[in-house]
């Protein structure tokens, strides 16, 4: 039986080279290029006007809330892009927050989330099913209890 990876790399391989250089390029090093970012953004798309491989448009999709500081980053996006390249590939960038249905917890959150004296073992969420719903259910309880300065 063959893993998994294998099966599917022939086949984003030939979808993904479809794109062109650039784009596969920003798609496939999106997490270096997008730096401290990268956790709540992706692109989505990449437009380029007919025959021409610059000036174009990069579509990233951001986790809601974090549109306004992703503004802010846009020339860190387009000079880390275009960068790579040596020309201006990408000249416009377009923001579209959206529940990106991930949550990344980075060394900081999970600190802050201990420090809280918390104690998660009694959450009502630990008696549902791994999946979306559960971390949905934690994720509220958590800021429930600290709303409410609530500690077990």
């Amino acid at each position: 039986m063959k893993p998994l990876v294998k099966i599917t790399e022939n086949i984003v391989d030939k979808s993904v080279s479809r794109l062109g250089a650039i784009q596969t390029h920003i798609f496939l090093n999106w997490k270096n290029i997008a730096g401290q970012y990268a956790d709540v953004t992706f692109p989505d798309k990449i437009k380029f006007d007919k025959n021409k491989n610059s000036d174009g448009q990069i579509i990233i999709k951001v986790q809601n809330g974090f549109g306004p500081e992703i503004q802010h980053a846009i020339p860190f996006f387009l000079n880390q892009i275009n960068s790579r390249f040596g020309f201006k590939a990408i000249m416009k960038v377009k923001i579209v927050q959206t529940d990106l249905g991930y949550i990344h917890i980075n060394d900081d959150n999970d600190q802050m989330l201990k420090n809280t004296l918390i104690d998660k073992n009694n959450f009502v969420s630990n008696t549902l099913p791994d999946g979306e719903l559960k971390l949905a259910m934690q994720k509220f309880e958590m800021s429930w209890k600290l709303k409410n300065n609530i500690s077990e």
